[in-house]
């Protein structure tokens, strides 16, 4: 039978070697150096490159590239150039700026430093803080804001009703206009006249007018000159006798025609014309 006692330290030895083998593995893992640098996707970061040779400039874009970048500033410091460069990782992955930059004059980029980053799709929780800093907030205000503006709005609204319709005058109802004064309402006033001896020249020869209109009705048309209507009031056998008395009374100061004759003369006239009958009811 085989002597198992001797073996047992070789198994523990290899054992614990094989311990210590991974821990170390575990130790290198975590306390590794990892020159990449993790950068959310988007998010524009920027790169200090301090370079001696040929003047750097940034490759020409092509469709699909994982990375942009810009040169926002050159300056000069010790004999050597210090680029500015801002770039943004559009999809994750590992990349290297150095991918993406050449010389303006073609000459190979010898001696410039590699600067490696991960695009990674998740954002930083610092990051994502400083989001939520630069959003708008809503702005809460106390104190019935809104009840307030509404009622000073109904309020200003009301003043402006207010100004616009009180005291606004009325607008003036105008009487339609009486129609004129008849035929007869003219010589029952100027009859009035006569009898009271008040009639003036004015009146006198509206009068001597309104009695040729009167007399030449039936005699001449209403269009016939003036000389002939006056003419056929002077033969005619009803107006002739009236067409004397009142020229002497008019024109003669010697004459001894009365004001009641000038009113005997005008009184017929001065009478509204009488109703016609109303028509007998039908049996």
């Amino acid at each position: 039978m085989a002597d198992l006692s001797a073996r047992s330290p070789w198994r523990v030895r290899l054992a614990a070697a094989a311990a210590l083998l991974l821990l170390g593995a575990g130790l290198w893992w975590l306390l590794r150096n990892d020159d990449s640098l993790n950068v959310p996707l988007g998010v524009e970061q920027a790169a200090i490159v301090t370079y001696g040779g040929p003047p750097l400039m940034v490759k020409p874009f092509k469709w699909g590239v994982g990375v942009n970048l810009r040169i926002a500033q050159v300056s000069e410091r010790d004999g050597l150039r210090v680029y500015d460069i801002r770039y943004l990782a559009n999809r994750a992955g590992t990349f290297d700026l150095r991918d993406y930059l050449g010389s303006e004059d073609g000459r190979p980029l010898d001696g410039l430093p590699s600067f490696r980053f991960t695009g990674d799709p998740k954002l930083s929780k610092d990051l994502e803080s400083r989001i939520r800093e630069t959003e708008p907030a809503g702005v809460e205000i106390g104190g019935y804001y809104t009840a307030t503006m509404a009622a000073l709005g109904v309020a200003w609204l009301g003043w402006l009703l207010l100004l616009i319709f009180y005291g606004r005058p009325k607008p003036v109802v105008v009487a339609p206009p009486s129609p004129p004064p008849t035929l007869a309402e003219q010589f029952q006033a100027l009859l009035t006249q006569v009898e009271a001896g008040t009639l003036d020249a004015a009146g006198a020869a509206r009068l001597e007018m309104l009695l040729l209109r009167a007399w030449r009705e039936g005699l001449v048309p209403a269009d016939a000159p003036m000389a002939r209507a006056l003419a056929a009031v002077a033969a005619g056998e009803r107006t002739r006798d009236g067409l004397r008395t009142l020229q002497h009374w008019l024109h003669r100061r010697e004459a001894t025609v009365t004001r009641e004759e000038i009113a005997a003369l005008i009184r017929p006239l001065a009478q509204p014309p009488a109703a016609a009958p109303l028509p007998a009811p039908a049996p």
